[in-house]
């Protein structure tokens, strides 16, 4: 009970948590009675465009804040800053300059992957562009993600 009291009188002395301004609505009778010429002008048949464009912005104007003052809605917004629709495309690194001669370098080199070996003949195959061979049996063996199968067989080799 007592945190309950503590929070609200927290809120209470926020400035943020009050409202700015207070609006009454329903809006005065004078300012509803606008707002329906307004309506009627946007609808009148006989009203040129520039009318109609000047009764929206006008009742936009007082749905918004029926206390605003005109001249302050006139006023145009500061202008926003520029935002990049999508993200910049990251550019690589440049690569290192050479080194001078005389001096040490160490370069990475990933490291040599095993043969596949055929289970059944232990034998390393050879890899043959999309194929590769079995040299003991002389199988061809179609390559697959992860490895190569034998057709006659269908068994699974992992590379």
């Amino acid at each position: 009970m007592r945190a309950a009291w503590l929070a609200a009188l927290v809120l209470a002395a926020t400035p943020s948590a009050r409202p700015a301004d207070t609006t009454a609505w329903p809006p005065p009778r004078d300012v509803q009675a606008r707002m329906r010429e307004l309506h009627a002008a946007i609808r009148d048949p006989n009203s040129t465009p520039a009318q109609r464009e000047a009764a929206r912005a006008q009742l936009a104007r007082l749905l918004k804040s029926p206390a605003a003052p005109p001249a302050e809605a006139a006023k145009p917004l500061p202008p926003r800053a520029a935002i990049e629709p999508y993200p910049s495309v990251v550019r690589p690194l440049p690569p290192p300059p050479p080194s001078p001669p005389g001096v040490a370098h160490l370069e990475a080199a990933a490291p040599p992957k095993p043969p596949a070996v055929n289970p059944q003949t232990g034998a390393p195959v050879v890899p043959s562009g999309k194929f590769a061979v079995d040299p003991t049996t002389g199988a061809l063996l179609h390559e697959v993600p992860g490895g190569y199968v034998d057709p006659r067989t269908g068994q699974f080799i992992p590379r």
